[in-house]
């Protein structure tokens, strides 16, 4: 009997067991909720990393065109702006601010640089000089440029006599006849044509010369050349004109065989210098030497020197002159030069 009862408790403990393990136990479980991970394959990897790489080279191509665009925007207004200006002069010659664009002829022509070589004139003007004579002496000349370096008021005077479109710079006058595409304080750059173009730079540092052979010695030991001044010109890689009325004279001029007795070899900064900066002496390029061509633009007394220079960079020069022009006592210089 008690074996009975015995197992009859146990059945019975047994089976409340089962039902609490399958039923309440199963109500009691809390799976975890499905979480979407990201995919940790490499080639899933490799391909997000291809897709922002994408991405990103997109955004730079949209905003380096947004970025060209806005040049291109800014180029055009500025060439409409420059070719429409019409800068008249101011009464009082103190107030022109640098640089001024005077343009009475509005003249923008191509110049044909495959066959045609550039034709400069370079007018240094002495102080005495009688400007209504150079311009009439020089009025109608064929040149492209005319380079005028002086006081500002005998550039802004000589500018008006000779009628010419002009860049009035900080060194100097340029008188143009093809399209002003930019200009700065001490440079312009120009379109000769629709594949072509120019840069052009001008400084004034001339001081004069000593009245005497006998006072050489001193004059050059104040000579300090004009590295400041020389070293704030714009020096690009594209193809430049410079005009430069220097207060040294070169050092190729000077030796012991040219014609003048105080000479003897010296070496002058700026030439070199300018030289250092890749330019060639149109002057001196076309002549055979220094001794036979001297190509003296100034005197005084017994000195006489060239001290006015037309350089060039990446220029081809073909012939230059320095020649006499009524109404100065300084000499004017022509050259050609080609475009490579």
């Amino acid at each position: 009997m008690k074996k009975i009862l015995s197992a009859a408790c146990l059945f019975l403990m047994l089976t409340s067991c089962a039902i609490y393990t399958i039923g309440e136990g199963k109500a009691n479980i809390n799976p975890p909720q499905k979480v979407s991970e990201p995919e940790t394959r490499l080639r899933i990897i490799n391909e997000r990393k291809a897709q922002a790489e994408a991405e990103r080279i997109a955004e730079e191509e949209r905003r380096a065109e947004e970025a060209r665009k806005k040049a291109e925007a800014e180029a055009e207004a500025l060439r409409i702006y420059l070719e429409n200006a019409v800068y008249e002069y101011p009464e009082d010659i103190s107030e022109l601010a640098i640089p001024h664009n005077y343009r009475p002829q509005r003249t923008h022509l191509s110049l044909d640089t495959d066959k045609n070589p550039l034709r400069i004139l370079f007018l240094p003007l002495d102080e005495g000089a009688n400007l209504e004579m150079v311009a009439s002496s020089v009025r109608d000349l064929d040149v492209d440029f005319t380079f005028i370096t002086g006081t500002l008021e005998q550039q802004v005077e000589l500018s008006k006599l000779m009628g010419k479109d002009t860049v009035v710079l900080e060194g100097g006058a340029v008188l143009y006849n093809t399209r002003l595409k930019r200009m700065e304080r001490d440079y312009a750059i120009f379109s000769l044509n629709d594949s072509k173009d120019i840069q052009i730079s001008i400084l004034d540092t001339y001081q004069g010369l000593p009245s005497s052979a006998s006072e050489i010695d001193r004059w050059l030991l104040s000579r300090t050349g004009d590295e400041a001044k020389l070293s704030k010109l714009k020096i690009a890689d594209d193809e430049i004109l410079f005009a430069f009325s220097s207060s040294e004279p070169d050092g190729e001029d000077w030796n012991i065989f040219t014609y003048y007795p105080y000479r003897r070899d010296y070496i002058f900064k700026n030439a070199e210098m300018i030289r250092n900066y890749g330019f060639d002496d149109i002057y001196r390029q076309t002549h055979f030497s220094a001794e036979a061509d001297p190509g003296i633009t100034r005197k005084n007394g017994d000195v006489y020197e060239r001290m006015d220079f037309l350089y060039a960079k990446d220029l081809v020069p073909v012939e230059s002159s320095a020649f006499n022009v009524a109404g100065m006592d300084s000499k004017a210089i022509y050259a050609e030069v080609l475009m490579p």
